[in-house]
């Protein structure tokens, strides 16, 4: 059963008032417009609220009164919720729910929210660092609004913004004779023990570096984790591919490991937004995503090169 918010109000204008004509001139309504509106609302209740009485107004029914109390309720219920979507619409107030690529979300994450709080102290960025199925599934059922992330193996149904482009760049350990040289070819990373940043998608990509040049990789580990990586190719454990490269060049474990571009600059990853196509963004979705492409085309706004 639907009830309009409209007619209930006219109900409650009507039973305050105590005649129809004293609701109507209250409302600025034409008095049929609140007769037909009561009277439809009976219906769809399928109950009297109202006993007219000619020439001395209109009485509650004791379902009436009920439905009275309970109308005022709903209707501030209403207001509340009109007064708290206004706030966020003007003054950015509440909450966003995001998603971020788990390598993304350690690189850039912390400086994107920070940074937008400085802007909008009052708006809190609630935000799931997962990996790409994860952001799909997350976005296609609606628990998040948007998502930063690599263009990897998009799906129909989500828009992607380009922000950023990140070169496929040779991890080495710091002793690595391959340091010596300005760049690094596939088929010299292919002769060595491999490092593979083994997430969903991700894998894939970085195959298919090597698969572009007839070669494959030998693949020494695997790990789901981007600080992983960096600490076995750290260890001398083996040589990897990665598209961050962090402000600092030590591991946790305090290995030092040192990046040289690929020759022929094999294909780059795009950092991108991704909302989805069915879903109107709220203005305040809109302010962050303007936030992270401010954030990326500022001279200053990536943090890592």
């Amino acid at each position: 059963m639907d009830v309009s918010i409209r007619f209930l109000r006219y109900f409650v204008a009507t039973a305050e008032c105590g005649s129809v004509t004293s609701a109507a001139t209250k409302l600025n309504i034409s008095q049929p417009s609140v007769s037909a509106a009561i009277a439809q609302l009976e219906a769809d209740l399928d109950m009297q609220l109202l006993v007219r009485r000619p020439s001395r107004g209109v009485m509650l029914t004791p379902q009436g009164s009920e439905v009275l109390r309970a109308a005022r309720e709903l209707i501030e219920r209403v207001e509340q919720f009109r007064a708290a979507t206004g706030a966020v619409n003007v003054e950015m107030r509440g909450e966003l729910s995001i998603a971020c690529f788990i390598n993304l979300g350690a690189t850039y994450l912390g400086q994107l929210i920070r940074s937008f709080g400085e802007k909008y102290p009052n708006v809190d960025i609630l935000f799931q660092d997962i990996d790409q199925q994860d952001i799909f599934s997350a976005l296609t059922s609606g628990r998040v609004e948007l998502a930063l992330t690599f263009d990897l193996d998009l799906p129909s149904g989500l828009d992607a913004t380009i922000v950023a482009q990140r070169p496929a760049m040779a991890i080495l350990a710091e002793n690595d004779p391959l340091t010596r040289r300005k760049t690094v070819t596939m088929e010299a990373l292919s002769e060595r023990p491999f490092v593979l940043m083994d997430l969903p998608h991700t894998r894939d990509y970085f195959l298919s570096l090597f698969t572009a040049k007839g070669l494959s990789p030998n693949i020494r580990h695997r790990t789901r984790s981007f600080e992983t990586v960096r600490s076995l190719v750290g260890n001398g454990l083996g040589v990897s591919i990665l598209n961050l490269e962090p402000k600092t060049p030590i591991t946790y474990d305090g290995c030092a490991i040192v990046t040289r571009p690929i020759t022929g600059s094999p294909k780059p990853l795009q950092v991108v937004i991704l909302t989805p196509q069915r879903l109107r963004q709220r203005r305040l979705a809109q302010a962050f995503t303007e936030h992270i492409s401010d954030y990326f085309s500022a001279p200053s706004g990536s943090p890592v090169h």
